[in-house]
This record gives C-alpha cells, sequence and structure tokens, in this order.
C-alpha cells in the first residue's frame, strides 16, 4: 500500500532506524537523519549499523525506494509527521541534558510549517514534551494545538527485536493536547497498532514507570543474592524454592543490571520525590554487583596475574548494545586487582580500549577465571569438555546468570563434573 504522508525520522539510532524501516515497510516514505556521514552512507548501501531481528534484509528491500537516509535536515520541510529519536541523557551530576533535543530543534526551525505533527519517541525527563513546544511556540507562525501539533509516543520494545514489536504492543499517545493526541493517535493507527490516548505528562511517567519498575524488581533480586552469600547460601535454590508452584511467588533472579535507560531514567524522578530512597539504592545496589562479585572472588582466589576471561560485553543478551554495560566495571575492577583480562562477545566487534577475542576457545585457554558477564545463547551451549581442557587446574566460574544451570555463582568448574552426575 502506499500512502500520501511523508514521514522524517530525525535520529535513526537504535529506536529511529527501525521505526523508520517499520513505517517505511507500511508504505509510507521516510526520510532518516542521522549526523554521523558514514553511518549515512553505509545505510545507504543496505548496511544495518547495529543489531536487529530481520532488519538488514527489510533495509535492502526498501533503501532509496521507501526509506532514505541523510544528514540534510530539509527534507523535514515536505513531511506530515516528524518523529524525534533523541533523548535526554544525564550529566555528571545525574540531571537531564536537553543538549540533543535543542540542537534537532534549532536544526528543524527552518523547515517546520503549519500542519506538520512532531512526536517525541525516546524516553525524555518529565515535561520535556511541555518544554519542546514552549520552544515551538516562539517561532513566527506556529502555534502548537492550533497549527502545529506535538505528542509524546514511548518507544516500548525490546531492543533487537523491534520489526517485530513495534505493531504487537499498545502504543501509548500522549498529546500535549487533544488535537495533537488526534493527529498522532491517526499515525498508529494507519499501520495497525492499538493504541492507549492520554495526556504527555502522563505518558511520560508510564515510560519511566515501566524501567523503574523493572529496575527496582532487579535490584530486589540483586540485595536477596547479597544478604544470602551472607549466610553462605545460593540464591538460585532460595529463588526456585520460593516461585515453584507458588501463587505469590515470582521473586527476580540477581544478574547484572545496566543499559542506557535503566541506568538514568530514576534519576529524572528523583528531584520530585520526598523520599528517594526507593530508586537511589536499587541504582546503588544494581551497580555494586561487579564489585561484589570480585570481592567474592578475591575470597577464593588471589586475582594477581590471573588470566580472566570475561564472556560478554553486551549490556543484556543477544544484542550488540555495549552503552552503560557492567562488564567494563567487572574488566576495571579486574584490572585493579592486576589480573591479566580477555574480552568476548559474539556480536561486539570491537571496544576501543582493548581487543575484543572472535573465538570463545581461544579466549578460554589457559583461564584461571571465567566471569560470564552477559547470558548470551552462545555461552549456553559451550562444550564444556572441551572448555575443561583448555582452561587451568583450579579455574573458578562467576556466572551470575546461572548459564550453565549449576544454581550456584561462584564454584570451580571441576563442580560441573559433580553436578553432571
Amino acid at each position: 500500500m502506499i500512502r500520501k504522508e511523508i514521514i522524517t525520522v530525525i535520529g535513526i539510532g537504535r529506536v529511529g532506524l527501525p521505526m523508520a524501516l517499520s513505517f517505511a515497510n507500511e508504505g509510507f516514505k521516510v526520510f532518516g537523519i542521522g549526523r554521523n556521514l558514514d553511518k549515512i552512507e553505509a545505510i545507504n548501501r543496505g548496511t544495518m549499523p547495529f543489531m536487529e531481528e530481520g532488519g538488514e534484509i527489510l533495509l535492502k528491500k526498501i533503501i532509496n525506494k521507501k526509506f532514505f537516509a541523510t544528514t540534510d535536515y530539509s527534507c523535514i520541510k515536505n513531511s506530515h509527521y516528524i518523529i524525534l529519536t533523541l533523548g535526554t541523557p544525564v550529566d555528571e551530576n545525574m540531571n537531564p541534558v536537553y543538549d540533543q533535543i535543542n540542537a534537532a530543534i534549532e536544526n528543524s526551525k527552518p523547515y517546520f510549517r503549519p500542519g506538520q505533527t512532531l512526536i517525541l519517541r525516546s524516553t525524555v525527563s518529565p515535561r520535556t514534551t511541555s518544554y519542546v513546544k514552549s520552544l515551538i511556540d516562539d517561532f513566527n507562525g506556529l502555534k502548537v494545538g492550533k497549527n502545529f501539533f506535538l505528542a509524546f509516543c514511548p518507544e516500548r520494545i525490546s531492543e533487537g527485536k523491534a520489526l517485530e514489536e513495534i505493531k504487537s504492543i499498545p502504543q501509548i499517545i500522549g498529546g500535549i493536547d487533544s488535537a495533537s493526541s488526534k493527529k498522532a493517535n491517526l499515525l498508529f493507527q494507519k499501520i495497525g497498532v492499538e493504541t492507549v490516548v492520554t495526556d504527555a505528562v502522563s505518558a511520560e511517567l508510564a515510560k519511566l514507570f515501566t524501567n523503574m519498575y523493572r529496575y527496582i524488581n532487579f535490584a530486589v533480586g540483586n540485595e536477596f543474592m547479597l544478604l544470602a552469600a551472607n549466610y553462605n547460601r545460593d540464591i538460585y535454590n532460595i529463588v526456585n524454592m520460593v516461585n515453584y508452584k507458588y501463587k505469590r511467588g515470582g521473586i527476580s533472579l540477581p544478574g547484572m543490571t545496566a543499559g542506557p535507560c535503566l541506568f538514568k531514567d530514576g534519576f529524572f524522578l528523583i528531584s520530585d520525590l520526598p523520599y528517594t530512597d526507593l530508586i537511589s539504592t536499587s541504582w546503588k545496589i544494581n551497580e555494586s554487583i561487579p564489585i561484589f562479585l570480585i570481592k567474592k572472588i578475591r575470597e577464593r582466589m588471589k586475582l594477581e596475574g590471573k588470566k580472566t576471561i570475561i564472556l560478554g560485553l553486551a549490556f543484556k543478551s543477544g544484542i550488540d548494545d555495549i552503552r552503560e554495560s557492567l562488564s567494563f566495571k567487572v574488566r576495571k575492577a579486574l584490572l585493579r586487582e592486576r589480573s591479566k583480562v580477555v574480552l568476548h562477545d559474539p556480536y561486539v566487534k570491537t571496544y576501543v580500549n582493548q581487543e575484543v577475542v572472535r573465538d570463545v576457545y581461544q579466549a578460554i585457554e589457559g583461564a584461571d577465571l571465567i566471569f560470564v558477564a552477559t547470558a548470551h545463547k552462545q555461552y549456553k551451549s559451550l562444550d564444556m569438555k572441551m572448555v575443561k581442557k583448555l582452561v587451568k587446574k583450579n579455574c573458578l566460574v562467576c556466572d551470575v546468570w546461572n548459564v550453565f544451570k549449576t544454581d550456584k555463582i561462584i564454584y570451580k568448574l571441576n563442580y560441573l563434573d559433580k553436578n553432571e552426575k
């Protein structure tokens, strides 16, 4: 189906590019604006700059036909919808930074015209949509809600599965006013997405609450791991007992909880709270897990001079995104212990400060410690007989994700022999 509306997506990164491809695949003419010319040229050759299931196949199908990548903002002037996928990061004091949004609005200013609808997509701090409204209302001839429309419609997809989930998960529509809600709602309805209409602030809070609920739950699992360790007990055994056929079970398991959204989003809310302990303590717990694990390893092994393999650099399994990954906090802690650190990840090809070894068995050879930092599926299918032949005799394993299904977090690799029996 060919649709008459033209869409411009500002920011064709991990949020914006899958969205642009999805709308182009639905028959819209879509422009994607980026800043890095090398990446733009690669996209125009049909190369995805990151992992996305089905992304490269779809990109090759529609590039330069329904989807056009560019660094030129002038394509906005003929667009009916502009989707801004740049968010609000935080500074060193954990306060929101609006630089990306300010720059995008300023670059778009010459091309905004009456009748257009601007949709904010990425996670933002509360009242950011109102802030953007104040910027646009200063432009000559434009008045939000009258002849220009503005809404916050948060992305709710899992990274790497955007193309699959963009149409299956209901879309929250948070218009700055009722007219803006109708305009934004119409766009998503055209591609068959179920929508839930609300106001902009409620939509902003809904996105933050979603992320914080997950983050706090992860912190609970991690705190229980710390408590269990104080009694020399294995958290996996305890949680499995609690959750087994129990109607009010569902305790979260521990893990290294990170990523660009979960890491920062709670700080958007803390300034509005009289009691900030729940969110700030969750952040402290989750961020402390690498140091806690290194401490427990140090109780079992002197790390100086020992070869350590870190399995997994991405902040979660099945993706190649290393932003705010706790794997690098593990790396720093091990280097501080004078350990010889080797990195491996099946998806992450390069890291600016150290080589990433491509072959996992080559990386593991001669290891004194295997630290499973990311639960990639490839690690679950390792040939453990081969691994045991390659590592040192008393090799330790730190497996906070329970990838090897021992229900233990730190143990000698030969424990797997007993577990198999």
